[in-house]
């Protein structure tokens, strides 16, 4: 196609004009924010204290959990100040995964209801938490998006799609190839920087993993989930070994904290040893639930959360809802889209069911342990909810599983007979502007310890204005 064609091609069609301006807006509101953070943090104090510190944990006075990252800005010159590397690493690093996402989007782009495409953009639970809420930069979950993307992308090079009905020839042998440098490296090199990855990324992984061998047709469920185990048994062998023998004394910390002060990494009058209680600390915030142990930890979040549980129990539900509704309408256009002749209306609606328990529900289930020891719960769901998403938008995983879920149902129809929307059109046009209103008005707080507001200005969403810091 010429590109005289393909601009005639565009402007014929408002819908794939309407969602390319939502997806350059959201691109160009990520891009805004990385230029006018990026020098306030890596030349400023503006960087969260504690995710900036919470990297510089080490290995110096033994092995401990989170110590690997400390270890690798050990590799960085003296002269270069760690803070400027942590703040270049972390924004750069998030942009690009915002950027991935987009990538995912726009190649459904012109078969995406607008209003389907604001919520899967701007939903708080999603990518923009990270933009409203600035103290969540830094935070060591964005290598899990990482390995989620990766993981995407090799289903997408190994299973192109074609027709729909059958899978290439050898396509698992390269995806289980491509996929071991994400199991022996990346995800123990995640772990071993924060445990709570482990739980965060690995049980999604290997759903996907299960779901790819299933499909082959070759491999019965035993099989798959014994295959799937052993390919990740190095992520679990890791998080054995951290949660076994990684926890340090204040001694310790206090070690690592006194190597890095003559490098002003660290505050002046930070590195003295602490009370062995949460209030009194010296050391920088991130040290101190180093030396926790998991009652303790678990006590401290119950406490917590009961001062604000009235906020959790009104604001994840209704955004998991709204997920759910955005999540089923999304995978249900492509699907439609992409098997014009071999649509099943009746499958698809039960596919868009199971692909949400699979990808949101088993791994937000297998998570819970870390909702019950630590209680920045805003990160943990938005973690759950922006997987889910970047799966759903992924094209490839959804219509692979949907041609096996499909075959076994054994039922086909025509396109044409299926309606464009799961809902009636009214009911779909009215749910989706309840929730893109919502996304408006709605925030979803990191945690509820200093303040725990779950309402804003639309104005303040739409001009996106900063603070000072």
């Amino acid at each position: 196609m010429t590109l005289a064609l393909r601009v005639k091609y565009f402007l014929s069609h408002p819908r794939l004009i309407l969602n390319s301006f939502l997806l350059f807006a959201f691109s160009a509101l990520w891009i805004r924010d990385f230029l006018y953070w990026l020098p306030k943090d890596a030349y400023g104090t503006s960087l969260n204290y504690w995710a900036y510190t919470d990297w510089l944990i080490d290995y110096s006075q033994g092995f401990i959990r989170r110590g690997l990252s400390g270890e690798v800005w050990r590799l960085v010159p003296s002269s270069v100040p760690p803070i400027e590397i942590v703040a270049m690493f972390s924004w750069v690093l998030i942009l690009a995964i915002a950027l991935g996402y987009v990538r995912l989007l726009a190649r459904s782009s012109k078969n995406i209801h607008p209003l389907t495409l604001f919520g899967l953009l701007f939903l708080p639970s999603l990518f923009v938490f990270y933009l409203h809420d600035h103290d969540a930069i830094g935070r060591k979950e964005i290598l899990g998006y990482v390995t989620v993307l990766l993981h995407l992308f090799i289903v997408e090079r190994s299973f192109p799609l074609g027709d729909g009905t059958a899978l290439p020839v050898g396509s698992l042998r390269r995806y289980v190839g491509w996929l071991l440098p994400i199991n022996l490296i990346l995800l123990p090199a995640i772990i071993l920087i924060h445990e709570g990855n482990f739980l965060l990324f690995v049980p999604l992984h290997g759903m996907i993993t299960l779901t790819v061998l299933r499909m082959t047709g070759q491999t019965s469920f035993p099989r798959a989930a014994l295959w799937t185990g052993l390919l990740y048994l190095p992520a679990v062998l890791s998080f054995g070994i951290v949660y076994l023998t990684g926890t340090p004394g204040y001694q310790t910390l206090l070690g690592i904290c006194q190597k890095w002060l003559p490098s002003g990494a660290i505050r002046e009058g930070s590195c003295v040893l602490s009370p062995n209680k949460l209030s009194g600390s010296t050391l920088p915030g991130s040290f101190n639930p180093m030396e926790w142990s998991l009652a303790q930890a678990a006590n401290i979040t119950l406490t917590v959360v009961s001062m604000n549980w009235i906020v959790w129990i009104s604001i994840l539900p209704t955004l998991g809802v709204s997920l759910w509704y955005l999540i089923r309408q999304a995978v249900y256009t492509i699907l439609r889209s992409r098997f014009p002749q071999s649509f099943s209306p009746q499958a698809a609606r039960r596919y868009s069911g199971l692909f949400f328990r699979l990808y949101f529900l088993i791994p937000f289930l297998l998570s819970l342990p870390i909702y019950f020891s630590a209680y920045d719960y805003g990160r943990w769901f938005t973690v759950t909810s922006i997987n889910v998403s970047m799966l759903a938008v992924s094209v490839n995983l959804p219509c692979l599983g949907f041609a096996h879920f499909q075959k076994e149902a054994g039922e086909r129809s025509i396109a044409a007979d299926s309606q464009e929307h799961l809902d009636n059109r009214l009911v779909f046009i009215s749910v989706s502007i309840i929730i893109c209103v919502l996304a408006i008005v709605l925030v979803l707080p990191h945690y509820c310890l200093f303040r725990c507001d779950i309402l804003r200005s639309p104005l303040d969403f739409f001009s996106h204005a900063y603070t000072a810091r």
